[in-house]
């Protein structure tokens, strides 16, 4: 075998064969992950147009990575990760968020007062859930990050830890620590609302 000469046809044979290899895979990881990393990118650049070229700009970052692929070991939180370091890089400086008007201009709190329904019931509905999406991004980043994985990526403490780069007891932590926050933030909101 040694010293034999393989031909030219076959080397270009395997190279095509190769490329479309890699092509079916990148194919099958947009038509998988896209979702997700799209998910990822608003939840940050709470931009949809911005988010489209986070996920563009991702999926960029996995064709350079090329051959290496095989050496990944779970795919969904290798593209999670690469998806939250392109919308950090991209993101804008964050804006104050106002609590007091949604996008009609209507006072969230007296939206959400307005139904006269429990607090139990009130967390179920759309102006809590409209309330709730502008408190968030008030956290703190480092509560911030582990709350948004988890609760719209859906990703388990494991992933979450991967994501960010940090200890899974750190992540727990901050998603404990996140989650009082949020439950302190909501009640200060509604004694105001009630007693104001």
């Amino acid at each position: 075998m040694a010293g034999q000469v393989i031909p030219r046809e076959a080397i270009l044979e395997t190279r095509a064969a190769r490329a479309e290899a890699e092509l079916e895979t990148m194919e099958m990881l947009v038509a998988l992950h896209t979702a997700m990393i799209f998910r990822i990118a608003y939840s940050i650049l709470r931009n949809h147009h911005d988010a489209e070229d986070a996920v563009q700009e991702c999926f960029l970052r996995v064709l350079r990575y090329g051959k290496r692929m095989d050496e990944v070991r779970n795919v969904k939180t290798w593209l999670a990760r690469i998806a939250w370091t392109v919308a950090l890089d991209r993101r804008a400086p964050q804006n104050t968020v106002s609590l007091n008007n949604d996008e009609s201009g209507e006072p969230l709190l007296e939206k959400l007062q307005a139904t006269g329904r429990a607090p139990d019931d009130q967390a179920a509905g759309e102006q809590m859930r409209k309330l709730l999406e502008h408190i968030i991004p008030a956290l703190p980043e480092d509560l911030r990050h582990p709350l948004e994985l988890s609760t719209v990526q859906e990703l388990n403490s494991s992933e979450i830890a991967e994501v960010l780069n940090i200890p899974e007891s750190s992540v727990r932590t901050r998603l404990m620590r996140a989650r009082r926050l949020l439950k302190e933030k909501l009640s200060a909101l509604m004694e105001v609302k009630r007693h104001g």
